[in-house]
Protein backbone atom coordinates (compact mmCIF):
# COMPACT_ATOMS: atom_id res chain seq x y z
CA UNK A 1 0.00 0.00 0.00
CA UNK A 2 2.61 2.68 1.03
CA UNK A 3 4.35 1.72 -2.63
CA UNK A 4 1.48 2.32 -3.83
CA UNK A 5 0.87 5.85 -2.13
CA UNK A 6 4.67 6.68 -3.37
CA UNK A 7 3.71 5.97 -6.85
CA UNK A 8 1.14 7.97 -6.69
CA UNK A 9 -1.10 4.73 -8.16
CA UNK A 10 -4.94 6.18 -9.37
CA UNK A 11 -6.34 4.13 -6.57
CA UNK A 12 -4.56 5.93 -3.88
CA UNK A 13 -6.04 9.25 -5.07
CA UNK A 14 -9.54 7.89 -4.23
CA UNK A 15 -8.26 7.56 -0.87
CA UNK A 16 -6.83 11.08 -0.31
CA UNK A 17 -7.77 13.23 2.14
CA UNK A 18 -9.17 16.50 0.77
CA UNK A 19 -7.03 18.38 3.21
CA UNK A 20 -4.04 16.92 1.70
CA UNK A 21 -4.88 18.48 -1.51
CA UNK A 22 -3.17 21.69 -2.76
CA UNK A 23 -6.32 23.50 -3.41
CA UNK A 24 -7.79 22.79 -0.46
CA UNK A 25 -4.90 24.41 1.20
CA UNK A 26 -5.21 27.44 -1.74
CA UNK A 27 -9.29 27.91 -0.65
CA UNK A 28 -7.89 28.41 3.29
CA UNK A 29 -5.70 30.89 1.83
CA UNK A 30 -7.84 32.88 -0.30
CA UNK A 31 -10.63 32.75 2.68
CA UNK A 32 -8.15 34.47 5.09
CA UNK A 33 -7.32 36.80 2.55
CA UNK A 34 -11.32 37.61 2.08
CA UNK A 35 -11.73 37.70 5.81
CA UNK A 36 -9.18 40.44 6.73
CA UNK A 37 -10.31 42.77 3.82
CA UNK A 38 -13.80 42.48 4.91
CA UNK A 39 -12.33 42.97 8.06
CA UNK A 40 -10.78 45.79 7.07
CA UNK A 41 -13.45 47.26 4.93
CA UNK A 42 -15.86 47.56 7.95
CA UNK A 43 -13.23 48.68 10.84
CA UNK A 44 -11.58 50.87 8.17
CA UNK A 45 -8.12 49.59 9.58
CA UNK A 46 -6.33 49.91 5.99
CA UNK A 47 -4.00 51.97 6.72
CA UNK A 48 -0.62 50.36 4.66
CA UNK A 49 -2.21 50.15 1.58
CA UNK A 50 -3.12 53.80 1.84
CA UNK A 51 0.28 54.40 2.28
CA UNK A 52 1.01 52.29 -0.60
CA UNK A 53 -1.73 53.77 -3.56
CA UNK A 54 -0.08 56.65 -2.18
CA UNK A 55 3.13 56.64 -3.52
CA UNK A 56 1.75 56.21 -7.25
CA UNK A 57 0.04 59.92 -6.90
CA UNK A 58 2.87 60.89 -5.11
CA UNK A 59 5.39 60.10 -8.24
CA UNK A 60 2.86 61.56 -10.55
CA UNK A 61 2.90 64.75 -8.93
CA UNK A 62 6.69 64.77 -8.24
CA UNK A 63 5.53 64.79 -4.44
CA UNK A 64 7.80 63.00 -1.81
CA UNK A 65 7.73 59.52 -1.53
CA UNK A 66 8.69 58.95 1.95
CA UNK A 67 7.45 61.91 3.45
CA UNK A 68 4.50 61.93 6.03
CA UNK A 69 0.75 62.89 4.61
CA UNK A 70 -0.93 62.84 7.87
CA UNK A 71 -4.15 64.02 5.69
CA UNK A 72 -4.22 60.42 4.01
CA UNK A 73 -2.48 58.30 6.50
CA UNK A 74 -0.20 57.23 9.36
CA UNK A 75 3.37 56.67 9.27
CA UNK A 76 4.99 57.03 5.68
CA UNK A 77 6.92 54.67 2.75
CA UNK A 78 9.44 52.61 2.84
CA UNK A 79 9.27 50.94 -0.10
CA UNK A 80 11.76 51.70 -3.30
CA UNK A 81 10.35 53.94 -6.06
CA UNK A 82 9.67 51.06 -8.51
CA UNK A 83 7.41 49.78 -5.94
CA UNK A 84 5.01 52.99 -6.76
CA UNK A 85 5.12 51.70 -10.30
CA UNK A 86 3.74 48.37 -8.74
CA UNK A 87 0.97 49.30 -6.66
CA UNK A 88 -0.19 51.49 -9.82
CA UNK A 89 -3.06 49.11 -10.95
CA UNK A 90 -4.09 48.81 -7.22
CA UNK A 91 -4.59 52.59 -7.27
CA UNK A 92 -6.84 52.82 -10.04
CA UNK A 93 -9.40 51.64 -8.25
CA UNK A 94 -11.43 52.70 -5.48
CA UNK A 95 -9.45 51.71 -2.30
CA UNK A 96 -11.52 48.76 -0.91
CA UNK A 97 -11.58 47.76 -4.24
CA UNK A 98 -8.19 47.84 -4.60
CA UNK A 99 -7.40 46.26 -1.48
CA UNK A 100 -9.08 43.35 -2.40
CA UNK A 101 -7.02 42.70 -5.57
CA UNK A 102 -3.63 43.99 -3.54
CA UNK A 103 -4.00 41.04 -0.85
CA UNK A 104 -5.40 38.82 -3.56
CA UNK A 105 -2.15 39.46 -5.65
CA UNK A 106 0.40 38.73 -2.76
CA UNK A 107 -1.56 35.44 -1.71
CA UNK A 108 -1.52 34.27 -4.95
CA UNK A 109 2.06 35.36 -6.14
CA UNK A 110 3.45 33.57 -2.70
CA UNK A 111 1.24 30.61 -3.62
CA UNK A 112 2.25 30.40 -6.99
CA UNK A 113 5.88 30.35 -6.11
CA UNK A 114 5.90 27.94 -3.52
CA UNK A 115 4.15 25.49 -6.34
CA UNK A 116 7.46 26.27 -8.10
CA UNK A 117 9.60 24.40 -5.33
CA UNK A 118 11.57 21.35 -6.70
CA UNK A 119 9.40 19.20 -3.91
CA UNK A 120 6.76 17.17 -4.20
CA UNK A 121 2.93 18.34 -4.30
CA UNK A 122 2.50 16.45 -0.59
CA UNK A 123 5.79 18.60 0.59
CA UNK A 124 4.21 21.78 -0.75
CA UNK A 125 0.90 21.39 1.15
CA UNK A 126 2.69 20.97 4.24
CA UNK A 127 4.30 24.21 3.96
CA UNK A 128 1.29 26.01 2.92
CA UNK A 129 -0.10 24.62 6.48
CA UNK A 130 3.00 25.72 8.28
CA UNK A 131 2.70 29.30 6.53
CA UNK A 132 -0.67 30.26 8.22
CA UNK A 133 -0.06 31.84 11.29
CA UNK A 134 2.15 34.31 9.03
CA UNK A 135 -0.13 34.84 6.25
CA UNK A 136 -2.95 35.99 8.70
CA UNK A 137 -0.36 38.45 10.12
CA UNK A 138 0.69 39.64 6.42
CA UNK A 139 -2.82 39.64 5.00
CA UNK A 140 -4.59 41.83 8.17
CA UNK A 141 -1.30 44.36 7.98
CA UNK A 142 -1.55 44.66 3.85
CA UNK A 143 1.59 44.46 3.39
CA UNK A 144 4.12 43.24 0.44
CA UNK A 145 6.08 40.82 2.54
CA UNK A 146 4.12 37.87 0.84
CA UNK A 147 5.10 39.27 -2.42
CA UNK A 148 8.75 39.67 -1.80
CA UNK A 149 8.75 35.97 -0.02
CA UNK A 150 7.47 35.04 -3.70
CA UNK A 151 10.12 36.98 -5.66
CA UNK A 152 13.26 35.18 -3.56
CA UNK A 153 11.65 32.19 -4.22
CA UNK A 154 11.15 32.59 -7.80
CA UNK A 155 14.74 34.27 -8.41
CA UNK A 156 15.83 30.66 -7.01
CA UNK A 157 13.10 28.12 -8.95
CA UNK A 158 13.98 29.87 -12.53
CA UNK A 159 17.50 29.95 -12.30
CA UNK A 160 17.15 26.01 -11.03
CA UNK A 161 14.89 25.91 -14.22
CA UNK A 162 17.49 27.80 -16.44
CA UNK A 163 15.81 31.16 -16.97
CA UNK A 164 18.57 33.10 -15.70
CA UNK A 165 16.85 36.52 -17.05
CA UNK A 166 13.59 36.29 -15.38
CA UNK A 167 15.28 35.22 -11.84
CA UNK A 168 17.73 38.28 -12.35
CA UNK A 169 14.52 40.27 -12.65
CA UNK A 170 12.91 39.05 -9.56
CA UNK A 171 16.27 39.10 -7.80
CA UNK A 172 16.78 43.00 -9.03
CA UNK A 173 13.15 43.75 -8.60
CA UNK A 174 12.86 42.74 -5.13
CA UNK A 175 15.67 44.64 -3.96
CA UNK A 176 14.77 47.46 -5.67
CA UNK A 177 11.48 47.57 -3.85
CA UNK A 178 12.63 45.73 -0.53
CA UNK A 179 16.22 45.39 0.44
CA UNK A 180 15.56 41.95 1.38
CA UNK A 181 15.67 40.50 -2.25
CA UNK A 182 19.74 41.15 -2.35
CA UNK A 183 20.39 38.10 -0.18
CA UNK A 184 19.19 36.45 -3.89
CA UNK A 185 22.58 37.59 -5.49
CA UNK A 186 23.76 34.18 -3.26
CA UNK A 187 21.82 32.07 -5.99
CA UNK A 188 24.82 33.48 -8.60
CA UNK A 189 27.20 29.76 -7.05
CA UNK A 190 23.98 28.06 -8.43
CA UNK A 191 23.96 29.70 -12.21
CA UNK A 192 24.73 27.75 -14.92
CA UNK A 193 25.62 30.52 -17.24
CA UNK A 194 27.72 33.15 -14.90
CA UNK A 195 28.21 35.35 -16.79
CA UNK A 196 25.40 35.89 -19.06
CA UNK A 197 23.62 36.24 -15.20
CA UNK A 198 25.77 38.95 -14.40
CA UNK A 199 24.76 40.90 -17.27
CA UNK A 200 21.11 39.68 -17.18
CA UNK A 201 21.71 41.50 -13.34
CA UNK A 202 22.98 44.30 -14.55
CA UNK A 203 20.41 45.09 -17.39
CA UNK A 204 17.64 44.71 -15.02
CA UNK A 205 19.24 47.09 -12.75
CA UNK A 206 19.39 49.67 -15.36
CA UNK A 207 15.59 48.92 -16.24
CA UNK A 208 14.04 48.69 -12.97
CA UNK A 209 16.23 52.39 -11.88
CA UNK A 210 14.96 53.56 -14.90
CA UNK A 211 11.42 52.78 -15.14
CA UNK A 212 9.65 55.32 -12.59
CA UNK A 213 11.17 57.99 -15.13
CA UNK A 214 8.33 57.28 -17.43
CA UNK A 215 6.36 58.90 -14.93
CA UNK A 216 8.31 61.53 -13.51
CA UNK A 217 11.33 63.62 -14.69
CA UNK A 218 15.32 61.79 -13.82
CA UNK A 219 15.86 64.18 -10.98
CA UNK A 220 12.96 63.85 -8.89
CA UNK A 221 13.72 59.92 -9.38
CA UNK A 222 17.25 60.18 -8.50
CA UNK A 223 16.82 62.23 -5.50
CA UNK A 224 14.02 59.67 -4.21
CA UNK A 225 16.66 57.09 -4.15
CA UNK A 226 18.49 59.27 -2.10
CA UNK A 227 14.78 59.61 0.38
CA UNK A 228 14.78 56.19 0.13
CA UNK A 229 18.12 55.46 1.71
CA UNK A 230 17.35 58.19 4.57
CA UNK A 231 14.38 56.69 5.01
CA UNK A 232 15.42 53.52 5.64
CA UNK A 233 18.65 54.84 8.02
CA UNK A 234 15.80 56.87 9.91
CA UNK A 235 13.77 54.02 10.46
CA UNK A 236 16.31 51.78 11.67
CA UNK A 237 17.67 54.58 14.31
CA UNK A 238 13.91 55.05 15.58
CA UNK A 239 13.92 50.78 15.83
CA UNK A 240 17.19 50.70 17.58
CA UNK A 241 17.53 53.59 19.90
CA UNK A 242 13.76 53.75 20.67
CA UNK A 243 10.68 54.38 19.24
CA UNK A 244 10.04 51.83 18.08
CA UNK A 245 10.28 48.00 18.48
CA UNK A 246 12.82 45.69 16.92
CA UNK A 247 12.06 42.30 16.85
CA UNK A 248 14.95 40.98 14.75
CA UNK A 249 17.59 38.59 16.40
CA UNK A 250 19.79 42.00 16.87
CA UNK A 251 16.90 43.37 19.05
CA UNK A 252 15.91 39.65 20.98
CA UNK A 253 19.88 39.97 21.89
CA UNK A 254 19.95 43.48 22.98
CA UNK A 255 16.91 42.92 24.93
CA UNK A 256 17.94 39.76 26.81
CA UNK A 257 21.32 41.27 27.66
CA UNK A 258 19.91 44.63 28.42
CA UNK A 259 23.12 46.11 26.12
CA UNK A 260 20.56 48.37 24.05
CA UNK A 261 23.93 50.23 22.59
CA UNK A 262 25.32 47.08 21.16
CA UNK A 263 26.17 48.12 17.41
CA UNK A 264 24.56 46.59 14.36
CA UNK A 265 27.55 46.08 12.55
CA UNK A 266 29.18 43.67 14.86
CA UNK A 267 25.50 41.23 14.68
CA UNK A 268 25.98 41.97 10.58
CA UNK A 269 29.62 40.99 10.37
CA UNK A 270 28.99 37.81 12.79
CA UNK A 271 25.61 37.01 10.71
CA UNK A 272 26.92 37.60 7.25
CA UNK A 273 30.23 35.20 8.02
CA UNK A 274 27.61 32.34 9.13
CA UNK A 275 25.61 33.12 6.43
CA UNK A 276 28.28 32.38 4.11
CA UNK A 277 29.85 29.34 5.39
CA UNK A 278 28.16 26.85 3.94
CA UNK A 279 29.44 28.32 0.47
CA UNK A 280 32.57 27.07 1.47
CA UNK A 281 31.06 23.29 -0.03
CA UNK A 282 31.35 24.30 -3.09
CA UNK A 283 30.96 20.34 -4.19
CA UNK A 284 27.42 20.52 -3.37
CA UNK A 285 26.70 23.84 -5.39
CA UNK A 286 24.64 21.36 -7.45
CA UNK A 287 22.87 19.13 -5.21
CA UNK A 288 19.45 19.97 -4.87
CA UNK A 289 18.86 19.50 -1.77
CA UNK A 290 21.80 21.80 -0.71
CA UNK A 291 20.41 24.45 -2.89
CA UNK A 292 17.08 24.06 -1.34
CA UNK A 293 18.69 24.51 2.23
CA UNK A 294 20.37 27.72 1.01
CA UNK A 295 17.07 29.14 -0.44
CA UNK A 296 16.05 28.30 3.02
CA UNK A 297 18.67 30.24 4.56
CA UNK A 298 18.08 32.96 2.15
CA UNK A 299 14.00 32.97 3.28
CA UNK A 300 15.23 33.97 6.80
CA UNK A 301 18.92 35.54 7.35
CA UNK A 302 17.36 39.39 6.03
CA UNK A 303 14.78 39.10 8.29
CA UNK A 304 16.38 38.05 11.05
CA UNK A 305 18.94 40.75 11.03
CA UNK A 306 17.09 43.63 10.06
CA UNK A 307 15.68 46.01 12.83
CA UNK A 308 12.97 46.98 10.59
CA UNK A 309 11.43 43.27 10.46
CA UNK A 310 7.96 43.25 11.70
CA UNK A 311 5.76 40.61 13.05
CA UNK A 312 3.98 40.75 9.48
CA UNK A 313 7.85 40.10 8.00
CA UNK A 314 7.83 36.90 9.09
CA UNK A 315 5.87 35.46 6.27
CA UNK A 316 8.84 35.59 4.71
CA UNK A 317 11.07 33.23 6.81
CA UNK A 318 8.02 31.10 7.36
CA UNK A 319 8.35 29.64 4.22
CA UNK A 320 11.85 28.96 4.62
CA UNK A 321 11.34 27.34 8.00
CA UNK A 322 8.77 24.94 5.95
CA UNK A 323 11.41 23.66 3.49
CA UNK A 324 13.43 23.07 6.21
CA UNK A 325 10.70 21.18 8.01
CA UNK A 326 9.80 18.98 4.85
CA UNK A 327 13.86 17.76 4.20
CA UNK A 328 14.80 17.81 8.18
CA UNK A 329 15.48 13.94 9.58
CA UNK A 330 15.89 14.73 13.15
CA UNK A 331 11.76 14.24 14.09
CA UNK A 332 12.77 14.99 17.43
CA UNK A 333 13.62 18.10 16.31
CA UNK A 334 10.94 18.65 13.88
CA UNK A 335 8.13 17.75 16.89
CA UNK A 336 9.67 20.22 19.44
CA UNK A 337 11.30 23.49 17.48
CA UNK A 338 8.04 23.88 14.65
CA UNK A 339 5.21 23.72 17.48
CA UNK A 340 7.09 26.23 19.66
CA UNK A 341 7.72 28.63 16.37
CA UNK A 342 4.02 28.33 15.41
CA UNK A 343 2.96 29.01 19.18
CA UNK A 344 5.34 32.30 18.99
CA UNK A 345 4.30 33.14 15.52
CA UNK A 346 0.77 33.79 16.86
CA UNK A 347 2.19 36.63 19.36
CA UNK A 348 -0.13 35.25 21.99
CA UNK A 349 1.74 37.77 24.27
CA UNK A 350 0.80 40.93 22.27
CA UNK A 351 -2.52 39.40 21.96
CA UNK A 352 -3.84 38.75 24.91
CA UNK A 353 -1.45 41.39 26.79
CA UNK A 354 -0.69 44.29 24.61
CA UNK A 355 0.21 46.31 27.34
CA UNK A 356 2.89 44.70 29.61
CA UNK A 357 3.88 43.22 26.21
CA UNK A 358 5.00 46.76 24.91
CA UNK A 359 6.65 47.72 27.81
CA UNK A 360 8.69 44.78 28.12
CA UNK A 361 10.20 44.44 24.58
CA UNK A 362 11.90 40.89 24.97
CA UNK A 363 8.34 39.59 25.17
CA UNK A 364 7.58 41.28 21.39
CA UNK A 365 11.47 39.91 20.16
CA UNK A 366 11.39 36.36 21.09
CA UNK A 367 9.25 35.95 18.20
CA UNK A 368 12.59 35.56 16.10
CA UNK A 369 14.65 33.43 18.72
CA UNK A 370 13.30 29.78 17.10
CA UNK A 371 13.24 31.10 13.58
CA UNK A 372 16.95 31.92 14.70
CA UNK A 373 17.44 28.39 16.28
CA UNK A 374 16.11 26.99 12.63
CA UNK A 375 18.55 29.16 10.71
CA UNK A 376 21.51 27.81 12.79
CA UNK A 377 20.23 24.17 12.23
CA UNK A 378 20.11 24.68 8.28
CA UNK A 379 23.64 26.66 8.71
CA UNK A 380 24.83 23.14 10.53
CA UNK A 381 23.69 20.72 8.66
CA UNK A 382 24.89 22.69 4.81
CA UNK A 383 27.91 22.86 6.48
CA UNK A 384 28.97 19.44 7.76
CA UNK A 385 27.51 18.15 4.38
CA UNK A 386 24.63 16.49 5.89
CA UNK A 387 21.74 15.77 3.55
CA UNK A 388 20.14 12.48 5.12
CA UNK A 389 16.89 13.97 4.74
CA UNK A 390 13.94 11.34 4.95
CA UNK A 391 11.34 11.56 2.74
CA UNK A 392 7.97 11.37 4.63
CA UNK A 393 4.71 10.10 3.28
CA UNK A 394 2.28 13.22 3.13
CA UNK A 395 -0.50 11.03 5.57
CA UNK A 396 2.25 11.35 8.45
CA UNK A 397 3.62 14.66 7.83
CA UNK A 398 -0.12 16.32 7.12
CA UNK A 399 -1.86 14.39 9.87
CA UNK A 400 0.66 14.96 12.11
CA UNK A 401 0.46 18.73 11.32
CA UNK A 402 -2.95 19.30 12.00
CA UNK A 403 -3.64 16.57 14.24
Amino acid sequence: MLNHFLTGAPSLSLRRKFYQDNRFVLSIWVLITLIFVIDSWITHRYNNYLIFENTFRNLLHEKSLYAAYPDYHEDANHYGPVFSILIAPFALFHNWVGLLFWNLFNCFLLFKAIQTLPLTQDQKVVIGYITIPCLIESMLNQQFNAGAAALMILSYTLLNKDKGIWAAFCIVLGTFIKLYGIVGLVFFFFAKKKPEFILWLLMWSLVIFLLPMLFASPDYVAHCYIDWKNSLVGKNMVNVLGGGIDISIMGFFRQLLDEPEISNFIFLALGALVFMLPFSRIANFEKGKFQLMILSSVLLFPVLFSTGAEDCTFIISIVGVGIWYVKESNQAMKKVLLPVLLFITCNFPLLLFPAFAKSHPLFLAIISLPYFLVWLRIIYHTTKNRFAYAEETVPEMVTALID
